[in-house]
């Protein structure tokens, strides 16, 4: 009995196991680039400056900054985050009060209710979401390549030669 026990206790392990060294990638990865993604979980609270360098699942609450250049932020259905954000990606299924900067793109579902200015290339805001804010979607290059034309009012008045 005691063999069968632990044989049928077995399975278990090693799918516990493949989930932790292959996990499934986010909704914001591709397949191709898919990294083990680090979770907040629903009992977790964080003050402060939160840098990261890894994917980030937040089902608990963080209250301060949030960081993570270059890589991809899920708030989920449980998840409350009261900070500036800057991700790669973000995508909003819970609460969020602060402002949101996503490098490429920043979704809203339905479930979620956010509270702060997003600027993002790509702004994904689903039907039934809560969203109040402003919204800014020109990431193009912000340096000017030449000198802006001097209005009207501006140039000097002089006559024109004859």
């Amino acid at each position: 009995m005691l063999n069968h026990r632990s044989e049928s206790k077995q399975p278990d392990v090693s799918q516990f196991q493949r989930s932790l060294d292959n996990p499934a990638p986010s909704p914001s990865t591709s397949p191709a680039t898919a990294t083990p993604t680090a979770v907040i979980g629903p009992k977790i609270r964080f003050k402060g400056e939160l840098v990261g360098e890894e994917e980030l699942l937040v089902q608990g609450k963080i209250e301060g900054t949030v960081d993570l250049k270059g890589h991809a932020l899920t708030v989920g259905e449980q998840g409350i985050v009261e900070a500036n954000v800057t991700a790669r990606t973000i995508t909003i299924e819970g609460n969020v009060k602060g402002d949101l900067h996503g490098e490429e793109r920043i979704a809203i579902t339905s479930s979620s209710n956010v509270q702060g200015n997003i600027k993002a290339d790509r702004v994904v805001l689903e039907d039934g979401a809560k969203f109040r804010g402003s919204i800014d979607m020109d990431m193009g290059d912000t340096t000017p390549t030449a000198a802006p034309k001097a209005k009207e009012k501006d140039k000097p008045s002089t006559p024109p030669a004859h």
